[in-house]
């Protein structure tokens, strides 16, 4: 099977630690950059982001599940992030939705590789 999804999630968890690190650091130097609501997006952006490796290397052994879990967190994940970053009202400073921004390009590339037949035919055939 193709290691891009692996890959791709890597990007991914880079991209969640460097929102985690950023809000540290933020809630230091400039409290009021940061609000409850980026500490609790950060922490579970984090979380998901390391299951999604542990997803990965199950799809890397043909998992249909874990194939199931990275396509709906892929395609819910880029309109979740669509949202945060496009709408008016959201709560989020604009270097969160910057980053969000960047981590949906990347669930969209995932989304992308995994609706590839030859990735599908790779988990049918693991079966």
């Amino acid at each position: 099977m193709t290691t891009t999804p692996l890959r791709l999630l890597q990007i991914f968890t880079i991209l969640s630690a460097g929102l985690v690190a950023a809000t540290a650091v933020l809630s230091v130097a400039d409290p009021a950059a940061v609000n409850t609501v980026v500490w609790i997006r950060a922490a579970g952006v984090m979380i998901l982001a390391l299951l999604s490796l542990r997803w990965a290397a199950q799809l890397g052994r043909g998992s249909r599940s874990a194939y199931r879990r990275l396509l709906w967190i892929s395609v819910a994940g880029s309109l979740g992030i669509a949202a945060l970053a496009l709408l008016p009202d959201t709560p989020y400073p604009l270097w969160v939705r910057i980053e969000q921004a960047a981590q949906g390009v990347v669930l969209v590339a995932l989304a992308v590789t995994l609706l590839r037949p030859q990735v599908r035919r790779a988990v049918r055939a693991a079966r």
